[in-house]
C-alpha cells in the first residue's frame, strides 16, 4: 500500500511540474512576441512631444477638513505638438510601484493640490495649468505649447522602484490576440504606444520626507 501511494504522488508531480512548464513557455513566447513601436510610423499616426520638467516630486499639503497633512507626488511636464495639425489629447498617467500598487494621477487628488503647486511655480512656470484643462485639442507649433502636471497620491513606503506609463502622446495603436487555451475564440486586446518612465526610490519609510525619485530609463512600449 505504501508503495502505491508513492507511485500516485510521483504521478501527481509529474502532472504540476508539466503544468509548470508549459505555462513558463507560453508566457516566453508572450513576452517574446510582444509587439513593440514602429521604426518608421505608419501613415496617419502622430506623436506629441512630451517634456518633463525634472524628476518627480513630493508635496504634503492639509487640505480643507482634514487635521493631518497628505503626502502628494507630481510630475511637471510640456506637451508640444509639431505634427503638422491639431490632435487630441487625452492623457493618462498610471503610476505602478514595485510592490504592486497603482495610482492614476487625478484620482483623488483636489484642487487645493494642484494650487500649492502653482503657487511653488508661480515665477518659473506662470501657465501651469491642471492636467484637466490641457485634456483637448493640442494646436500646432512651440507657441501654443501647454505646460502641465500630473499629481499622485502618496505610494506604498516600502516601495523602492516606480514606473510611470503616460499614454496619450500618440494615435499609434496595434490589436493583438490572447492564445486560446481551450476551444474559446482568442479575445483582442488593443495596445497604445505610450511611454514608460522609470524610477529609483531610495530611503526608507520611517523618513518619508526625505525621499526622492531618481530617473532611471524611459522607453517606449505598446501597452
Amino acid at each position: 500500500m505504501r508503495s502505491k501511494r508513492v507511485k500516485v504522488s510521483a504521478g501527481v508531480l509529474q502532472v504540476v511540474l508539466f503544468s509548470v512548464l508549459v505555462t513558463l513557455m507560453i508566457c516566453c513566447v508572450s513576452v517574446i512576441a510582444a509587439p513593440e513601436p514602429a521604426l518608421v510610423p505608419p501613415p496617419g499616426t502622430w506623436q506629441l512631444d512630451l517634456e518633463l520638467h525634472g524628476e518627480p516630486q513630493q508635496i504634503s499639503i492639509t487640505l480643507p477638513g482634514d487635521t493631518q497633512p497628505r503626502r502628494f507626488w507630481y510630475l511637471l511636464y510640456t506637451i508640444t505638438n509639431k505634427t503638422g495639425e491639431d490632435v487630441e489629447f487625452i492623457p493618462q498617467f498610471d503610476l505602478y510601484t514595485d510592490t504592486f500598487q497603482v495610482r492614476q494621477a487625478g484620482v483623488k487628488v483636489r484642487r487645493p493640490v494642484f494650487d500649492a503647486i502653482q503657487a511653488r511655480y508661480n515665477k518659473s512656470i506662470p501657465l501651469l495649468e491642471p492636467q484637466s484643462m490641457v485634456t483637448g485639442r493640442i494646436l500646432q507649433n512651440g507657441d501654443n505649447a501647454r505646460d502641465s502636471v500630473a499629481i499622485f497620491e502618496d505610494f506604498d513606503p516600502n516601495a523602492t522602484s516606480v514606473k510611470i506609463f503616460v499614454a496619450g502622446l500618440s494615435n499609434e495603436t496595434v490589436t493583438i490576440k490572447s492564445p486560446s487555451l481551450n476551444n474559446n475564440s482568442a479575445k483582442e486586446y488593443l495596445l497604445r504606444k505610450t511611454l514608460m518612465l522609470e524610477y529609483q526610490v531610495p530611503g526608507d519609510r520611517y523618513n518619508l520626507d526625505k525621499r526622492v525619485m531618481l530617473y532611471r530609463n524611459r522607453e517606449w512600449i505598446m501597452r
